[in-house]
């Protein structure tokens, strides 16, 4: 039993002495004590020991108790009536913050903009919208809307529970307003995405004469990062260095570190982290995230192990990051690592993290398990079950693509936009022109979606790949809107299957102004003057690349090995000779030349003799990744390649041939889709 701290109470003046005690009330034990002797000398309703005994429990955090001690004050003040109602509202009990809100009205209390306070946020903690109007009318009535603790309160949960509008009617309403009416208003256009709506806000705050402080900067950089722009973005961060915001301020060095990764300034925002001093899972993320983004896996997956190995625990943003990275390079193993960390460390998986898993599945060549962890999902969203028929077209699985197009309808799922991408994709792949064209009516017609530039662009690749180009061509020319790049460059890459050049000439010509990526353009171009014979065009394409000081991106095959992920180039075809890469092949070789494989010397697009075409072929990147993993994976293991452009067609022809010889199953990945190759027969039944 915990022994008495307090002093013998005088019989003669109980109060003085109860007075003095207070003070050695340290503990809820010695609290409780001092409770019971005020209960003794019945001085626990008076004004004076009520309130004292009260702030006592909390102080000590004993919120229960002190309820009871408030329920037995006889004249609350309005110092006891804000305090009760900060405690609940601190201890997130906003029900009982409505009830005591509701209780001091009815007795007739002040209410203040204090305690007012309490009750709107009490109505966000509880999304009672109608209950944030009630408050706001009663604001109103007092003549307390446009206080500077109420106002952004309303703002803040207006904003929350969905009303710009009403959140911008307060914002008016406030004649003097500070840094924090500005900054919460700039955080509701954000939570909108009104960004545009955001500068406009700045404009405004220039002209009123507003001196910017780090709450407002920090909403601004976020509205450049979302709109990417980086020029802007810059300014502001070098407004922040001039007055000296950025290091006292985490939160604004994580904005920039963020702001500037989607603006595609990474070495930049790369630099502000490595000065960071403290960095927490926030800025982790954003910095992983901006890398994965950008088309930077590798360094995403650095960034990762290194913060794991700082200590600091992932949240649910750095986990669909990194899973995204994995995706990006078709790092199986990698992702299936931190698909088992998250269950190892008992992280509650959301629909988000379960559609991220199926589309790293997916891209990573097992459609199996993505659908396994597709259905493993409680509550499945319009996303969950796009990205699932994304992943079965992908793999040229459009019977299973279509069928959960239609399930997906019997359980009352409404698709949207991003589904229907999926679907013509699914169709485009397996050639499926009749169920393409349905899809493509019902969108309007059935769901009231309207078709963008994607959708256009998966029917112009749909009836391009079918060898229907001249439809294709007329079906861009009567869109109602004008065609973009995406409808172009497919129509481009039909010219190229089918071997058009004339016509390619006319639609490179329509495309280069609206690429981004011109050297892309110009490279297609060359290639199909290549497989045609017209040299002299390749060089006069060729010859303008460089004029416009445009380089052709190299392709390059990647292939994952124990953990680890090599890259082969054509280009290093030298650095494999006589090595046990070219030993192998040749052995492949001869006996693919035994089974009937012949070399298609079209996929040369270089104007050499026939030998010289050869020895290129036999040097190309999928070829050289299929046999170094032949060479360095367990026996009858699949073996799994990423080829960063579409696949080639002698390759493809070629690793038939290896399946056949070595008994492997081969998965290559291009930039459209899955070939899974095993016994002599791809998967794509050469529809590709």
């Amino acid at each position: 039993m915990e022994p008495n701290p307090f002093p013998p109470i005088s019989s003669r003046n109980p109060t003085k002495t109860l007075l003095s005690l207070f003070r050695f009330t340290k503990t809820l034990a010695s609290n409780h004590q001092l409770n019971a002797q005020i209960l003794v000398n019945g001085l626990h309703r008076s004004l004076l020991f009520g309130p004292m005994i009260f702030g006592a429990y909390i102080q000590l955090g004993s919120l229960h108790v002190a309820s009871k001690a408030f329920n037995h004050i006889t004249f609350e003040n309005l110092h006891s009536w804000n305090t009760i109602l900060a405690s609940h509202s601190k201890n997130k009990c906003f029900y009982d913050v409505l009830q005591l809100f509701k209780r001091m009205l009815k007795e007739g209390k002040l209410v203040d903009s204090f305690n007012l306070v309490f009750a709107v946020k009490a109505c966000f903690g509880l999304s009672l919208f109608q209950g944030a109007k009630l408050f706001h009318s009663l604001a109103i009535k007092l003549r307390l809307e446009g206080d500077p603790y109420v106002a952004p309160a309303l703002m803040n949960v207006y904003t929350e529970l969905g009303s710009l509008e009403e959140a911008h009617k307060v914002f008016e309403e406030v004649p003097l307003k500070n840094s924090v009416i500005w900054g919460v208003m700039i955080k509701g256009y954000l939570n909108f995405s009104e960004e545009f709506g955001v500068f406009e806000l700045f404009s405004r705050m220039r002209r009123s004469g507003f001196e910017l402080d780090p709450f407002v900067v920090e909403g601004l950089i976020q509205a450049c990062g979302n709109v990417y722009a980086g020029k802007e973005g810059k300014t502001f961060h070098g407004l922040c260095i001039k007055k000296n915001f950025i290091d006292s301020n985490f939160f604004l060095q994580t904005s920039l570190v963020d702001m500037y990764m989607k603006c595609g300034f990474l070495d930049f925002a790369l630099k502000l982290f490595e000065e960071i001093s403290y960095r927490d899972v926030v800025v982790w993320s954003a910095i992983i995230a901006g890398f994965a983004r950008n088309g930077r896996a590798l360094e995403s997956i650095s960034m990762f192990r290194q913060m794991l190995a700082d200590s600091v625990t992932p949240n649910s943003v750095t986990f669909a990051s990194i899973v995204l990275a994995c995706s990006s390079l078709g790092s199986l193993k990698q992702g299936r690592s931190v698909h088992g960390y998250m269950i190892r460390n008992g992280v509650e998986l959301d629909v988000k993290n379960y559609t991220s898993f199926i589309d790293m599945y997916a891209k990573c060549g097992c459609i199996v398990t993505a659908y396994r962890v597709f259905c493993q999902i409680p509550e499945k969203n319009v996303f969950s079950w796009s990205t699932m028929i994304n992943g079965f077209g992908m793999h040229g699985l459009c019977a299973e693509a279509l069928n959960l197009f239609y399930e997906m309808r019997s359980v009352n799922q409404l698709p949207n936009s991003v589904t229907f991408v999926s679907v013509l994709s699914a169709c485009s792949h397996s050639g499926r022109i009749e169920e393409g064209w349905s899809h493509f009516k019902s969108m309007s017609r059935d769901y009231g979606i309207t078709p963008v530039e994607e959708h256009y662009a998966c029917m112009v690749d749909l009836l391009g790949r079918a060898g229907k180009i001249d439809e294709a061509l007329s079906f861009i020319n009567n869109m109602p809107t004008e065609p973009g790049a995406s409808a172009w460059g497919a129509l481009l890459g039909a010219c190229r299957i089918h071997r058009r050049a004339e016509l390619a000439e006319e639609v490179a010509k329509k495309l280069l102004p609206l690429e981004s990526d011109q050297s892309g353009v110009y490279v297609m171009l060359s290639n199909i003057y290549a497989d045609v014979g017209m040299w002299e065009m390749v060089k006069k394409t060729r010859l303008k690349m460089c004029e416009k000081g445009l380089h052709k991106i190299v392709g390059f095959t990647s292939i994952e090995i124990e953990e680890k992920l090599y890259l082969f180039s054509s280009e290093d075809r030298f650095a494999y000779k006589n090595t046990r890469i070219e030993s192998l092949w040749n052995s492949l070789k001869e006996r693919m030349r035994e089974l009937g494989y012949v070399a298609d010397l079209r996929f040369v697009l270089h104007d050499v003799d026939d030998e010289v075409k050869q020895e290129v072929l036999c040097s190309h990147s999928e070829k050289l990744a299929i046999v170094f993993g032949l060479l360095n994976s367990g026996e009858g293991m699949p073996i799994r390649i990423t080829k960063n452009m579409r696949v080639c067609g002698d390759c493809h022809t070629a690793s038939k041939f290896i399946s056949l010889i070595t008994r492997r199953k081969i998965i290559m990945r291009d930039v459209k889709r899955f070939h899974h190759v095993q016994d002599g027969v791809c998967s794509c039944g050469d529809y590709w």
